[in-house]
């Protein structure tokens, strides 16, 4: 909370008037709140963990046709 315009006196997070003088208080200004990126509907996190794990499922395919080609 600011210092009171009236008086230039601190006052607690939970008070709308100043406690020496009385005088009203301004009203904090709120930051508007950031949402998740988003991409065709899913959080941006989503897709790169799908794109991960396809790679993963592809490039385990390619180690499985290399260790069946070099047993047998």
């Amino acid at each position: 909370m600011p210092n009171c315009p009236n008086c230039d006196t601190w006052n607690p997070d939970d008070k709308n008037i100043c406690w020496r003088c009385q005088t009203e208080l301004p009203k904090p200004i709120e930051k508007a709140k950031r949402s998740a990126r988003r991409f065709f509907g899913l959080p941006l996190y989503l897709w790169i963990a799908l794109v991960f794990f396809v790679v993963m499922i592809l490039a385990s395919q390619c180690f499985v046709t290399e260790l069946t080609r070099l047993t047998g």
